[in-house]
């Protein structure tokens, strides 16, 4: 598990035992309005928001300055470098803030993938596994316990078997930055012949209408999110 996976059994618990009555799409969409507001709150308690309104306030002036300026180029440089000055400024003012505000939609959105990202097929039903060549995959679903991916040489021989814990559509072995974002499907042994095994696993349908790439969780919850903090930043009027 991942430092970002973290809160991940805590919203496992949020989600099937407080939102569990609802179908799929309200669940996303409260989960966008969630992260919405923690990073927007989050955001505007740590930012120096007395001095983000300050310097946008002179921006505001310089440009309009430089808006109605109407002499040579040289004579406009000092109020072009003020401006640029200015916006860089406002820039490192609001960057550590922005980093860290970012952090809870980052979790929400890292757990969002593995919960409501894809499924595991009904026991039975075969499922292409696609190790790099010339090895080829298996996938074997016995019903006793987790289905495995299995990686094949050309002899038919096993010479990778993995257990898959979650429905990830890839395996991978383990690499440093799983210490920041794991992969809750597993990883490969580090005595396997590849280092990566693609599984077909199905995506889910989260609404019913529309083409397919608009079907997953992606493009709803990143809609809400973008509507519900523009929401947010004009009723607390945020900086």
């Amino acid at each position: 598990m991942g430092l970002f996976d973290l809160p991940a059994p805590l919203f496992n618990y949020l989600d099937r035992t407080l939102l569990g009555f609802l179908p799929a799409s309200v669940h996303i969409l409260i989960w966008a309005a969630i992260g919405a507001f923690l990073s927007m709150e989050l955001y505007r308690v740590l930012s120096p928001q007395a001095k983000v309104a300050q310097l946008k306030l002179e921006l505001q002036e310089v440009q309009a300055k430089v808006a109605d300026f109407d002499g040579e180029f040289p004579e406009a440089w000092p109020m072009l470098k003020h401006m640029i000055g200015l916006a860089l400024q406002r820039i490192v003012a609001v960057l550590p803030s922005t980093l860290i505000a970012s952090l809870p939609l980052l979790c929400i959105v890292v757990w969002l993938d593995s919960a409501y990202g894809y499924s595991f097929p009904p026991q039975g039903q075969a499922v292409q596994v696609e190790p790099p060549a010339p090895y080829t995959g298996k996938w074997v679903d016995t019903g006793a316990g987790l289905p495995h991916a299995q990686v094949l040489n050309s002899g038919g021989q096993v010479v990778a078997d993995t257990p898959v814990h979650a429905a990830i559509p890839v395996l991978h072995k383990w690499q440093w930055w799983n210490a920041l974002l794991g992969n809750p499907a597993g990883y490969l042994s580090k005595d396997a012949p590849v280092d990566e095994v693609r599984i077909a696993l199905p995506a889910q349908t989260i609404f019913n209408i529309g083409p397919s790439w608009l079907r997953g969780w992606e493009p709803s919850f990143f809609l809400a999110v973008l509507l519900i903090a523009l929401t947010l930043k004009w009723v607390r009027q945020i900086e």
